[in-house]
């Protein structure tokens, strides 16, 4: 993801979670307009939209 310019990570110990949550703050805040969508537990897809 970062070599396609996607996403950094801040270098947290949990990069997972980092990401989980900031793609779910990123649909939260821009609904339909996100680059993601949930499509299951635990689970998203790209939306077919880059910034």
């Amino acid at each position: 993801m970062a070599d396609q310019g996607l996403w950094t990570s801040p270098g947290g110990k949990t990069p997972d979670a980092t990401l989980y949550s900031a793609i779910g703050r990123e649909i939260s805040a821009k609904g339909a307009d996100s680059r993601f969508r949930k499509t299951g537990r635990g689970r998203f897809a790209s939306n077919g939209k880059r910034d």
